[in-house]
């Protein structure tokens, strides 16, 4: 299957000081604006997002940025179901179509995560892995939330030994990725999904049709 490709830029500054908004590093990055693939070509969300993705010295920068007229999350701490208690950004991360592991990171606009490192999706779907298993390794994901009138966005570093490696990757290697977003202004029962992936269904795990990622 042919996916979109993405290029992903060295960058630097990447939660550095938190002096610029956005941060100065996304200037090296293309925009990805935030869709609803499964409902035809061109469909937009009725509240905009986009993302920047960018390759630092300590790991994989992340810049999303989204409107929302009603931002809450009722969640209280790290490593609860955040896409069941209301707002949150989503980054899916396979680092290349050789492994079957991924990582799915939720960042919250109140400022908690969850992540959970999937070791094999079909295994995790049919319950052969659980949920306490893959949410016991932590990324180490570092983010900064900032919550504005009528917005939020986040800031985010994912570093490079999540994969297992100490750098980023060579250049020309080719990982997949999603950024996702659940926004509850319809309620927690009706929440908008949107994502820079072109999904043909609303299924985020879809790692088939992620988003090639190009160092």
């Amino acid at each position: 299957m042919n996916r979109n490709s993405v290029s992903c830029p060295g960058v630097s500054g990447v939660l550095s000081d938190g002096a610029t908004h956005p941060p100065a590093w996304v200037a090296s990055c293309k925009p990805l604006s935030l869709r609803r693939f499964w409902d035809g070509p061109k469909p937009v969300p009725v509240e905009a997002g986009s993302a920047c993705v960018g390759a630092a010295a300590e790991g994989l920068a992340f810049f999303l940025t989204y409107q929302d007229s009603d931002i809450f999350s009722t969640a209280t701490a790290d490593q609860q179901k955040m896409w069941t208690l209301g707002d949150v950004a989503e980054l899916f991360i396979k680092p290349g179509t050789d492994r079957s592991d991924y990582w799915e990171i939720h960042i919250t606009p109140n400022d908690f995560l969850m992540d959970i490192l999937i070791p094999d999706r079909e295994r995790f779907m049919g319950g052969a892995v659980t949920w306490d298993e893959v949410i016991a390794p932590s990324s180490g994901t570092q983010r900064r939330v900032t919550v504005g009138e009528g917005s939020w966005s986040v800031e985010a570093l994912v570093p490079w030994q999540a994969f297992a490696l100490d750098c980023a990757p060579e250049a020309g290697a080719v990982w997949q990725f999603s950024v996702c977003r659940y926004n509850c202004n319809g309620g927690l029962e009706n929440p908008e999904l949107s994502s820079t992936a072109p999904y043909t269904v609303a299924g985020f795990h879809r790692f088939e049709e992620f988003s090639d990622l190009l160092f």
